[in-house]
Protein backbone atom coordinates (compact mmCIF):
# COMPACT_ATOMS: atom_id res chain seq x y z
CA UNK A 1 0.00 0.00 0.00
CA UNK A 2 1.20 3.10 -0.54
CA UNK A 3 1.66 6.04 1.91
CA UNK A 4 1.41 9.12 0.71
CA UNK A 5 2.96 12.20 2.66
CA UNK A 6 3.92 16.08 2.82
CA UNK A 7 6.97 16.95 2.92
CA UNK A 8 8.57 20.52 5.08
CA UNK A 9 11.43 21.87 5.32
CA UNK A 10 12.58 20.77 8.70
CA UNK A 11 10.92 17.97 8.78
CA UNK A 12 12.78 14.70 9.63
CA UNK A 13 10.53 11.34 8.55
CA UNK A 14 11.04 8.03 10.36
CA UNK A 15 11.27 5.49 8.09
CA UNK A 16 8.59 2.61 9.80
CA UNK A 17 9.05 -0.55 11.31
CA UNK A 18 11.38 -3.13 9.25
CA UNK A 19 13.08 -0.06 7.14
CA UNK A 20 16.22 1.35 8.30
CA UNK A 21 16.37 4.07 5.76
CA UNK A 22 15.15 4.69 2.14
CA UNK A 23 16.02 4.36 -1.30
CA UNK A 24 14.87 7.65 -3.11
CA UNK A 25 14.07 8.17 -6.55
CA UNK A 26 13.95 12.00 -7.88
CA UNK A 27 12.37 13.60 -10.34
CA UNK A 28 8.79 15.10 -11.81
CA UNK A 29 6.59 11.81 -12.73
CA UNK A 30 4.28 13.26 -14.32
CA UNK A 31 3.69 10.37 -17.14
CA UNK A 32 5.58 7.39 -14.90
CA UNK A 33 6.83 6.47 -18.62
CA UNK A 34 9.48 4.16 -19.38
CA UNK A 35 12.25 6.44 -19.03
CA UNK A 36 10.23 7.03 -15.12
CA UNK A 37 10.08 3.20 -14.79
CA UNK A 38 13.55 3.17 -15.07
CA UNK A 39 14.54 4.87 -12.75
CA UNK A 40 12.37 4.08 -10.07
CA UNK A 41 13.12 0.60 -10.37
CA UNK A 42 16.72 1.11 -9.10
CA UNK A 43 15.08 2.81 -6.00
CA UNK A 44 12.65 -0.64 -5.30
CA UNK A 45 13.81 -3.76 -3.60
CA UNK A 46 17.61 -2.53 -2.11
CA UNK A 47 18.89 -4.22 0.33
CA UNK A 48 21.67 -3.33 2.78
CA UNK A 49 23.19 -5.58 5.22
CA UNK A 50 21.01 -4.04 7.34
CA UNK A 51 17.81 -4.74 5.51
CA UNK A 52 15.52 -3.76 2.77
CA UNK A 53 15.62 0.15 2.45
CA UNK A 54 12.38 1.96 1.95
CA UNK A 55 11.25 2.74 -1.20
CA UNK A 56 10.19 6.16 -1.70
CA UNK A 57 9.61 9.05 -4.81
CA UNK A 58 10.04 12.61 -3.71
CA UNK A 59 7.92 14.76 -6.15
CA UNK A 60 6.43 17.83 -6.16
CA UNK A 61 2.26 18.80 -5.20
CA UNK A 62 2.37 21.34 -8.54
CA UNK A 63 4.36 21.94 -11.31
CA UNK A 64 7.94 23.28 -10.91
CA UNK A 65 9.60 25.73 -12.17
CA UNK A 66 10.62 23.91 -15.65
CA UNK A 67 7.07 24.40 -16.57
CA UNK A 68 4.81 27.28 -16.99
CA UNK A 69 2.48 27.56 -13.38
CA UNK A 70 -0.66 27.07 -15.62
CA UNK A 71 0.16 24.38 -18.19
CA UNK A 72 -1.77 21.59 -18.62
CA UNK A 73 1.25 19.10 -18.26
CA UNK A 74 -0.13 15.97 -16.36
CA UNK A 75 -0.27 12.66 -18.04
CA UNK A 76 -2.18 10.71 -15.95
CA UNK A 77 -4.77 11.10 -12.83
CA UNK A 78 -3.34 10.93 -9.28
CA UNK A 79 -5.21 7.44 -8.72
CA UNK A 80 -3.79 6.17 -12.22
CA UNK A 81 0.13 7.82 -10.81
CA UNK A 82 -1.18 5.84 -7.11
CA UNK A 83 -1.73 2.56 -9.44
CA UNK A 84 1.92 2.48 -11.22
CA UNK A 85 3.87 3.64 -8.50
CA UNK A 86 2.52 1.00 -6.67
CA UNK A 87 2.61 -1.85 -9.40
CA UNK A 88 6.84 -0.48 -9.21
CA UNK A 89 6.82 -1.50 -5.71
CA UNK A 90 6.91 2.09 -4.09
CA UNK A 91 5.81 2.32 -0.54
CA UNK A 92 6.02 6.37 -0.03
CA UNK A 93 5.66 9.32 -2.47
CA UNK A 94 6.79 12.39 -0.40
CA UNK A 95 5.07 15.47 -1.91
CA UNK A 96 7.19 18.99 -1.59
CA UNK A 97 6.41 21.99 -2.48
CA UNK A 98 8.24 23.43 -5.37
CA UNK A 99 8.32 27.12 -3.71
CA UNK A 100 9.97 25.79 -0.37
CA UNK A 101 12.74 24.31 -2.08
CA UNK A 102 13.16 26.44 -5.10
CA UNK A 103 15.70 28.51 -3.58
CA UNK A 104 18.13 26.25 -2.37
CA UNK A 105 21.47 25.10 -3.28
CA UNK A 106 22.40 21.87 -4.58
CA UNK A 107 24.58 21.32 -1.50
CA UNK A 108 21.86 22.61 0.86
CA UNK A 109 19.11 19.99 -0.91
CA UNK A 110 21.05 16.92 -0.19
CA UNK A 111 22.27 17.68 3.41
CA UNK A 112 18.63 18.99 4.67
CA UNK A 113 16.46 17.19 2.28
CA UNK A 114 17.84 13.66 1.03
CA UNK A 115 20.53 13.34 4.31
CA UNK A 116 18.59 14.75 7.12
CA UNK A 117 15.12 15.15 6.17
CA UNK A 118 15.04 11.78 4.26
CA UNK A 119 17.42 9.59 5.72
CA UNK A 120 18.66 8.37 2.18
CA UNK A 121 21.53 5.66 1.76
CA UNK A 122 20.81 5.67 -2.22
CA UNK A 123 19.22 8.67 -4.43
CA UNK A 124 18.14 7.91 -8.06
CA UNK A 125 17.93 10.53 -10.87
CA UNK A 126 17.64 10.50 -14.27
CA UNK A 127 20.59 10.94 -16.72
CA UNK A 128 19.24 14.77 -17.27
CA UNK A 129 18.30 15.39 -13.61
CA UNK A 130 18.34 19.36 -12.45
CA UNK A 131 18.24 20.72 -8.80
CA UNK A 132 18.92 23.20 -6.69
CA UNK A 133 18.04 27.29 -7.26
CA UNK A 134 17.56 28.03 -11.06
CA UNK A 135 18.53 24.19 -11.37
CA UNK A 136 22.37 24.80 -10.64
CA UNK A 137 23.16 21.15 -10.13
CA UNK A 138 23.03 17.97 -12.22
CA UNK A 139 23.50 14.39 -12.03
CA UNK A 140 27.08 14.82 -11.42
CA UNK A 141 26.85 16.82 -9.23
CA UNK A 142 24.52 15.45 -6.92
CA UNK A 143 26.70 11.90 -7.08
CA UNK A 144 29.44 14.00 -6.02
CA UNK A 145 27.56 15.68 -3.21
CA UNK A 146 25.86 12.39 -1.82
CA UNK A 147 29.01 10.52 -1.99
CA UNK A 148 30.62 13.22 0.87
CA UNK A 149 27.48 12.35 2.78
CA UNK A 150 27.75 7.89 2.52
CA UNK A 151 24.99 8.20 -0.09
CA UNK A 152 24.65 6.22 -2.96
CA UNK A 153 23.58 8.07 -6.42
CA UNK A 154 22.38 6.25 -9.50
CA UNK A 155 21.71 7.97 -12.51
CA UNK A 156 20.07 5.72 -15.23
CA UNK A 157 20.92 6.45 -18.76
CA UNK A 158 17.75 7.57 -21.48
CA UNK A 159 15.16 4.69 -22.54
CA UNK A 160 15.08 4.48 -26.07
CA UNK A 161 12.22 4.28 -28.28
CA UNK A 162 12.70 4.22 -31.91
CA UNK A 163 16.38 5.67 -31.18
CA UNK A 164 15.45 8.54 -29.63
CA UNK A 165 14.96 8.65 -25.27
CA UNK A 166 11.50 8.88 -23.78
CA UNK A 167 10.03 11.40 -22.53
CA UNK A 168 7.06 13.61 -20.76
CA UNK A 169 7.42 16.47 -23.56
CA UNK A 170 7.59 14.15 -26.30
CA UNK A 171 4.34 12.01 -25.26
CA UNK A 172 2.66 15.71 -24.86
CA UNK A 173 3.59 16.58 -28.01
CA UNK A 174 2.31 12.95 -29.44
CA UNK A 175 -0.85 13.51 -27.68
CA UNK A 176 -1.70 17.04 -28.33
CA UNK A 177 -1.15 15.98 -32.11
CA UNK A 178 -3.65 13.12 -31.46
CA UNK A 179 -1.16 10.43 -32.49
CA UNK A 180 -2.09 8.36 -28.65
CA UNK A 181 -1.00 5.15 -29.93
CA UNK A 182 2.53 6.15 -30.18
CA UNK A 183 2.22 7.64 -26.63
CA UNK A 184 0.79 4.47 -25.54
CA UNK A 185 3.97 3.09 -26.47
CA UNK A 186 6.19 5.73 -24.51
CA UNK A 187 4.15 5.67 -21.43
CA UNK A 188 4.25 1.24 -21.45
CA UNK A 189 0.45 1.67 -21.29
CA UNK A 190 -3.11 3.28 -23.36
CA UNK A 191 -3.40 7.25 -23.05
CA UNK A 192 -6.49 6.94 -20.05
CA UNK A 193 -9.08 9.77 -19.02
CA UNK A 194 -9.45 8.43 -15.62
CA UNK A 195 -11.98 10.76 -13.90
CA UNK A 196 -15.10 11.11 -12.26
CA UNK A 197 -18.43 11.39 -14.87
CA UNK A 198 -20.89 14.58 -13.98
CA UNK A 199 -24.04 15.60 -15.34
CA UNK A 200 -24.72 17.15 -18.45
CA UNK A 201 -27.55 18.58 -20.38
CA UNK A 202 -28.60 14.76 -21.51
CA UNK A 203 -29.48 15.99 -24.42
CA UNK A 204 -27.56 12.60 -26.11
CA UNK A 205 -30.00 10.59 -23.71
CA UNK A 206 -33.16 13.32 -25.68
CA UNK A 207 -31.63 11.97 -28.80
CA UNK A 208 -31.17 8.53 -28.58
CA UNK A 209 -26.89 8.31 -28.22
CA UNK A 210 -26.39 9.09 -24.18
CA UNK A 211 -22.82 9.88 -23.53
CA UNK A 212 -21.02 10.19 -20.32
CA UNK A 213 -19.54 13.48 -19.33
CA UNK A 214 -15.54 13.96 -17.84
CA UNK A 215 -14.16 17.47 -17.21
CA UNK A 216 -10.72 17.75 -18.16
CA UNK A 217 -8.67 19.16 -14.42
CA UNK A 218 -6.80 21.95 -15.33
CA UNK A 219 -3.28 20.82 -15.49
CA UNK A 220 -3.92 17.77 -17.68
CA UNK A 221 -2.74 17.79 -21.08
CA UNK A 222 -5.00 18.64 -23.66
CA UNK A 223 -5.02 16.11 -26.22
CA UNK A 224 -6.19 17.04 -29.94
CA UNK A 225 -9.27 18.73 -29.81
CA UNK A 226 -11.73 16.07 -32.03
CA UNK A 227 -13.03 12.54 -32.39
CA UNK A 228 -11.62 9.33 -31.13
CA UNK A 229 -12.09 5.73 -30.71
CA UNK A 230 -12.40 4.87 -27.30
CA UNK A 231 -11.60 1.59 -25.04
CA UNK A 232 -14.15 1.91 -22.01
CA UNK A 233 -14.13 -0.20 -18.91
CA UNK A 234 -17.59 -0.30 -16.94
CA UNK A 235 -18.04 -2.64 -14.59
CA UNK A 236 -15.02 -4.79 -15.14
CA UNK A 237 -15.76 -5.23 -18.74
CA UNK A 238 -14.37 -3.31 -21.80
CA UNK A 239 -16.25 -2.47 -25.11
CA UNK A 240 -15.62 0.66 -27.80
CA UNK A 241 -16.74 3.80 -27.38
CA UNK A 242 -16.78 7.14 -29.31
CA UNK A 243 -14.79 9.69 -26.98
CA UNK A 244 -15.24 13.95 -27.99
CA UNK A 245 -12.55 15.51 -26.73
CA UNK A 246 -12.85 19.47 -27.10
CA UNK A 247 -15.92 22.34 -26.26
CA UNK A 248 -19.05 20.59 -28.25
CA UNK A 249 -19.15 23.66 -30.81
CA UNK A 250 -22.48 22.11 -31.87
CA UNK A 251 -24.59 22.95 -28.35
CA UNK A 252 -21.17 24.23 -26.88
CA UNK A 253 -19.46 23.76 -23.46
CA UNK A 254 -17.40 25.91 -20.91
CA UNK A 255 -14.31 23.77 -20.70
CA UNK A 256 -12.28 21.17 -22.08
CA UNK A 257 -14.48 18.03 -21.88
CA UNK A 258 -14.34 14.44 -22.64
CA UNK A 259 -17.76 13.25 -23.80
CA UNK A 260 -17.75 9.32 -24.68
CA UNK A 261 -20.46 7.57 -26.45
CA UNK A 262 -20.36 3.99 -24.93
CA UNK A 263 -21.64 1.02 -27.34
CA UNK A 264 -24.11 -1.23 -25.48
CA UNK A 265 -24.39 0.50 -22.19
CA UNK A 266 -27.12 1.80 -20.31
CA UNK A 267 -27.32 2.99 -16.56
CA UNK A 268 -25.95 5.35 -14.69
CA UNK A 269 -22.36 6.01 -14.25
CA UNK A 270 -22.83 9.63 -12.21
CA UNK A 271 -19.73 10.31 -9.71
CA UNK A 272 -17.67 7.14 -10.63
CA UNK A 273 -14.35 7.33 -12.33
CA UNK A 274 -14.81 5.44 -15.57
CA UNK A 275 -11.30 4.41 -17.79
CA UNK A 276 -11.67 5.79 -21.44
CA UNK A 277 -8.34 4.75 -22.95
CA UNK A 278 -7.98 6.52 -26.52
CA UNK A 279 -7.11 4.21 -29.17
CA UNK A 280 -6.87 5.71 -32.49
CA UNK A 281 -8.30 9.78 -33.69
CA UNK A 282 -10.68 9.86 -36.25
CA UNK A 283 -11.59 13.06 -37.06
CA UNK A 284 -11.27 17.21 -35.83
CA UNK A 285 -14.19 18.46 -34.16
CA UNK A 286 -16.56 20.57 -35.94
CA UNK A 287 -20.13 22.06 -35.54
CA UNK A 288 -22.80 20.80 -37.16
CA UNK A 289 -25.93 22.83 -38.13
CA UNK A 290 -28.26 20.65 -35.79
CA UNK A 291 -28.63 18.49 -33.08
CA UNK A 292 -30.39 15.97 -35.72
CA UNK A 293 -27.05 15.83 -37.66
CA UNK A 294 -24.77 15.40 -34.80
CA UNK A 295 -26.61 12.88 -33.78
CA UNK A 296 -26.53 11.02 -36.91
CA UNK A 297 -22.45 11.84 -37.28
CA UNK A 298 -22.30 9.86 -33.51
CA UNK A 299 -23.96 6.66 -34.88
CA UNK A 300 -21.65 6.68 -37.96
CA UNK A 301 -18.60 7.46 -35.54
CA UNK A 302 -19.52 4.57 -33.41
CA UNK A 303 -19.53 2.51 -36.48
CA UNK A 304 -15.58 3.64 -37.21
CA UNK A 305 -14.99 3.18 -33.63
CA UNK A 306 -16.06 0.01 -33.45
CA UNK A 307 -14.03 -0.96 -36.71
CA UNK A 308 -10.80 0.97 -34.82
CA UNK A 309 -11.01 -0.74 -31.71
CA UNK A 310 -12.34 -4.30 -32.54
CA UNK A 311 -11.05 -4.60 -35.95
CA UNK A 312 -12.14 -6.84 -38.76
CA UNK A 313 -10.99 -10.34 -38.04
CA UNK A 314 -11.30 -11.25 -41.65
CA UNK A 315 -8.19 -9.02 -41.94
CA UNK A 316 -6.45 -11.18 -41.47
CA UNK A 317 -3.62 -11.36 -38.32
CA UNK A 318 -3.09 -7.72 -36.99
CA UNK A 319 -1.68 -8.15 -33.38
CA UNK A 320 0.43 -11.13 -31.79
CA UNK A 321 0.58 -11.44 -27.66
CA UNK A 322 2.58 -13.32 -25.98
CA UNK A 323 2.50 -15.63 -22.24
CA UNK A 324 5.88 -14.06 -20.88
CA UNK A 325 7.54 -16.93 -18.16
CA UNK A 326 8.24 -19.77 -20.38
CA UNK A 327 6.88 -18.41 -23.40
CA UNK A 328 9.23 -15.28 -23.78
CA UNK A 329 11.34 -16.07 -20.44
CA UNK A 330 13.47 -19.27 -19.79
CA UNK A 331 11.57 -19.32 -16.21
CA UNK A 332 13.67 -22.58 -15.18
CA UNK A 333 16.88 -21.07 -16.01
CA UNK A 334 16.14 -18.23 -13.99
CA UNK A 335 14.55 -20.00 -11.34
CA UNK A 336 17.88 -21.57 -11.33
CA UNK A 337 19.59 -18.69 -10.80
CA UNK A 338 17.05 -17.51 -7.59
CA UNK A 339 17.53 -20.56 -6.21
CA UNK A 340 21.43 -20.17 -6.54
CA UNK A 341 21.07 -16.81 -4.54
CA UNK A 342 19.10 -17.81 -1.90
CA UNK A 343 21.41 -20.70 -0.94
CA UNK A 344 24.86 -18.66 -0.70
CA UNK A 345 22.79 -15.93 1.41
CA UNK A 346 21.28 -18.11 3.99
CA UNK A 347 23.31 -21.44 4.13
CA UNK A 348 26.70 -20.46 2.46
CA UNK A 349 27.84 -22.80 4.78
CA UNK A 350 26.17 -25.74 3.30
CA UNK A 351 28.07 -27.77 0.80
CA UNK A 352 27.81 -27.62 -2.98
CA UNK A 353 25.74 -30.83 -2.95
CA UNK A 354 23.71 -29.61 -0.35
CA UNK A 355 22.83 -26.73 -2.00
CA UNK A 356 22.30 -28.21 -5.21
CA UNK A 357 19.89 -30.62 -3.96
CA UNK A 358 18.26 -27.86 -1.62
CA UNK A 359 17.45 -25.98 -5.09
CA UNK A 360 16.17 -29.39 -6.80
CA UNK A 361 13.64 -29.14 -3.87
CA UNK A 362 12.94 -25.14 -4.31
CA UNK A 363 12.30 -25.73 -8.31
CA UNK A 364 10.06 -28.99 -7.57
CA UNK A 365 8.11 -27.65 -4.75
CA UNK A 366 7.38 -24.55 -6.84
CA UNK A 367 5.92 -26.28 -9.21
CA UNK A 368 6.26 -23.60 -12.13
CA UNK A 369 5.35 -20.67 -10.22
CA UNK A 370 1.58 -22.17 -9.71
CA UNK A 371 1.51 -21.76 -5.72
CA UNK A 372 0.41 -20.03 -2.96
CA UNK A 373 3.85 -18.49 -2.04
CA UNK A 374 3.43 -18.33 1.73
CA UNK A 375 2.46 -21.93 2.14
CA UNK A 376 5.58 -22.35 -0.63
CA UNK A 377 8.30 -20.85 1.86
CA UNK A 378 6.55 -22.25 5.21
CA UNK A 379 6.93 -25.95 3.54
CA UNK A 380 10.56 -25.06 3.01
CA UNK A 381 11.09 -24.02 6.60
CA UNK A 382 9.49 -27.06 7.86
CA UNK A 383 11.26 -29.19 5.53
CA UNK A 384 14.58 -28.00 6.17
CA UNK A 385 13.99 -27.68 10.04
CA UNK A 386 15.46 -23.88 9.26
CA UNK A 387 16.26 -22.49 12.57
CA UNK A 388 16.38 -18.51 12.64
CA UNK A 389 14.44 -18.85 9.41
CA UNK A 390 13.04 -15.04 8.45
CA UNK A 391 8.94 -14.98 8.72
CA UNK A 392 7.72 -16.37 5.50
CA UNK A 393 6.08 -13.03 4.59
CA UNK A 394 9.74 -11.24 4.46
CA UNK A 395 10.80 -14.60 2.34
CA UNK A 396 8.20 -13.90 0.00
CA UNK A 397 8.81 -9.95 -0.24
CA UNK A 398 12.25 -10.45 -0.83
CA UNK A 399 10.95 -12.96 -4.05
CA UNK A 400 8.77 -10.42 -5.36
CA UNK A 401 11.80 -8.60 -5.86
CA UNK A 402 15.04 -10.94 -5.97
CA UNK A 403 13.42 -13.68 -9.00
CA UNK A 404 13.18 -10.64 -11.24
CA UNK A 405 16.33 -9.65 -10.93
CA UNK A 406 17.17 -13.31 -12.43
CA UNK A 407 14.77 -13.23 -15.77
CA UNK A 408 16.46 -14.75 -18.66
CA UNK A 409 15.16 -14.38 -21.59
CA UNK A 410 15.16 -17.17 -24.53
CA UNK A 411 18.07 -16.10 -26.89
CA UNK A 412 16.09 -15.04 -29.53
CA UNK A 413 13.08 -13.25 -28.15
CA UNK A 414 13.94 -9.65 -28.47
CA UNK A 415 15.09 -10.75 -32.17
CA UNK A 416 11.78 -12.61 -33.06
CA UNK A 417 9.77 -9.10 -31.40
CA UNK A 418 11.85 -6.54 -33.95
CA UNK A 419 11.22 -8.55 -36.68
CA UNK A 420 7.10 -9.39 -35.81
CA UNK A 421 7.75 -5.19 -35.87
CA UNK A 422 9.28 -4.72 -38.46
CA UNK A 423 6.77 -6.52 -40.68
CA UNK A 424 4.16 -4.37 -39.15
CA UNK A 425 2.18 -6.46 -36.35
CA UNK A 426 1.27 -4.73 -33.29
CA UNK A 427 2.65 -6.55 -30.44
CA UNK A 428 1.44 -7.41 -26.65
CA UNK A 429 2.22 -9.54 -23.12
CA UNK A 430 -0.52 -10.82 -21.36
CA UNK A 431 0.80 -12.82 -18.59
CA UNK A 432 -0.46 -13.55 -14.84
CA UNK A 433 1.37 -12.98 -11.38
CA UNK A 434 0.94 -10.42 -8.89
CA UNK A 435 1.67 -6.87 -9.91
CA UNK A 436 5.01 -6.00 -8.40
CA UNK A 437 6.73 -9.25 -9.59
CA UNK A 438 5.25 -9.27 -12.94
CA UNK A 439 5.74 -5.72 -13.74
CA UNK A 440 9.38 -5.77 -12.27
CA UNK A 441 10.28 -8.81 -14.61
CA UNK A 442 8.90 -6.60 -17.74
CA UNK A 443 11.45 -3.51 -16.82
CA UNK A 444 14.54 -5.99 -15.78
CA UNK A 445 13.85 -8.01 -18.93
CA UNK A 446 13.75 -4.70 -21.01
CA UNK A 447 10.94 -5.74 -23.16
CA UNK A 448 8.00 -2.54 -23.04
CA UNK A 449 10.25 -0.83 -25.81
CA UNK A 450 9.60 -3.66 -27.87
CA UNK A 451 6.06 -4.01 -27.42
CA UNK A 452 2.60 -2.10 -27.80
CA UNK A 453 0.94 -3.17 -24.59
CA UNK A 454 1.96 -4.87 -21.43
CA UNK A 455 -1.03 -6.12 -19.34
CA UNK A 456 -0.33 -7.88 -15.71
CA UNK A 457 -3.24 -9.48 -14.23
CA UNK A 458 -2.29 -8.50 -10.88
CA UNK A 459 -3.23 -4.96 -12.02
CA UNK A 460 -6.25 -5.66 -14.06
CA UNK A 461 -7.77 -7.81 -11.54
CA UNK A 462 -9.11 -10.63 -14.20
CA UNK A 463 -6.68 -13.51 -14.70
CA UNK A 464 -6.12 -15.99 -17.51
CA UNK A 465 -7.85 -18.01 -18.73
CA UNK A 466 -10.95 -15.51 -17.97
CA UNK A 467 -11.48 -14.70 -22.20
CA UNK A 468 -12.21 -11.43 -20.69
CA UNK A 469 -8.56 -10.69 -19.82
CA UNK A 470 -7.56 -11.28 -23.65
CA UNK A 471 -10.79 -9.01 -24.85
CA UNK A 472 -9.41 -6.56 -22.87
CA UNK A 473 -5.73 -6.92 -24.39
CA UNK A 474 -7.23 -6.93 -28.05
CA UNK A 475 -9.28 -3.91 -27.25
CA UNK A 476 -6.35 -1.51 -25.90
CA UNK A 477 -4.71 -2.36 -29.23
CA UNK A 478 -7.15 -1.42 -31.16
CA UNK A 479 -7.86 -5.09 -32.99
CA UNK A 480 -10.42 -7.63 -32.96
CA UNK A 481 -9.63 -11.25 -30.96
CA UNK A 482 -10.34 -12.73 -34.35
CA UNK A 483 -6.86 -10.73 -35.78
CA UNK A 484 -4.71 -11.80 -32.84
CA UNK A 485 -2.19 -14.37 -32.23
CA UNK A 486 -1.59 -15.85 -28.84
CA UNK A 487 1.29 -17.49 -28.05
CA UNK A 488 1.84 -19.23 -24.91
CA UNK A 489 2.91 -22.39 -22.73
CA UNK A 490 -0.03 -23.07 -20.55
CA UNK A 491 -2.80 -25.95 -21.81
CA UNK A 492 -5.55 -24.02 -19.97
CA UNK A 493 -4.12 -20.38 -18.97
CA UNK A 494 -3.08 -19.60 -22.37
CA UNK A 495 -4.25 -21.90 -24.90
CA UNK A 496 -7.77 -22.42 -23.57
CA UNK A 497 -7.96 -19.00 -22.50
CA UNK A 498 -6.92 -17.27 -26.16
CA UNK A 499 -9.70 -19.58 -27.89
CA UNK A 500 -12.36 -18.65 -25.77
CA UNK A 501 -11.66 -15.07 -26.19
CA UNK A 502 -11.56 -15.95 -30.35
CA UNK A 503 -7.97 -15.12 -30.96
CA UNK A 504 -6.01 -18.05 -32.63
CA UNK A 505 -3.37 -20.06 -30.28
CA UNK A 506 0.08 -20.70 -30.66
CA UNK A 507 1.12 -23.30 -28.35
CA UNK A 508 4.60 -22.76 -27.83
CA UNK A 509 6.42 -26.30 -26.11
CA UNK A 510 10.15 -24.84 -25.74
CA UNK A 511 10.31 -27.83 -23.14
CA UNK A 512 9.25 -30.77 -25.49
CA UNK A 513 5.93 -31.58 -22.92
CA UNK A 514 3.83 -34.76 -23.75
CA UNK A 515 1.03 -32.53 -23.76
CA UNK A 516 0.02 -31.60 -27.55
CA UNK A 517 -3.26 -29.72 -27.88
CA UNK A 518 -5.61 -30.86 -31.22
CA UNK A 519 -6.35 -28.39 -34.18
CA UNK A 520 -3.54 -26.01 -32.41
CA UNK A 521 -0.69 -25.09 -33.78
CA UNK A 522 2.64 -26.15 -32.07
CA UNK A 523 6.12 -24.79 -32.34
CA UNK A 524 9.38 -25.40 -30.06
CA UNK A 525 11.32 -21.78 -30.03
CA UNK A 526 10.10 -18.20 -30.98
CA UNK A 527 12.01 -18.46 -34.24
CA UNK A 528 9.52 -20.86 -35.63
CA UNK A 529 6.46 -18.17 -35.13
CA UNK A 530 7.95 -16.60 -38.15
CA UNK A 531 7.19 -19.33 -40.36
CA UNK A 532 3.64 -19.01 -38.94
CA UNK A 533 3.01 -15.49 -39.14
Amino acid sequence: MLTIRKWSPGGSFETGAGATARAVALGIFDGVHLGHRAVISKATGVETPEGMLRAAVFTFSQSPWALPKDSAWELLSPAQKIKALESLGVEEMLLADFEQIRDMSPAAFVAEVLDASLHAKRVCCGFNYRFGKNGAGDAALLARLCGERGIEAVTVPPVEVDGRPVSASRIRRLIEAGEVKEAARLLGRPFTLDFNVVGGQKLGRLLGTPTINQPLPAHFVRPRFGVYASSVEVDGRVTHGVTNIGVRPTVGADAPLAETWIADFTGDLYGKAVPVSLVQFLRPEQKFESVEELQRQILRDGREARRAVLGDSAAGIRAVLFDFDDTLQDRSRAFDKFTAFFMDKYFPHLSGEEKARRGIEMRERNNGGYVNYIDYFASLVESWRWEGAPEVGDLYREFQFRFPECSTLFPETKEVLTELRRRGFLLGIVTNGPSIQQNRKLDVAGLRPFVDLCMVSGDEQVHKPDPEIFRRAASRLGVACGSCLYVGDHPVNDIEGAAAAGMRPVYINAARRDFHPDNVIEIHSLRELLDVV
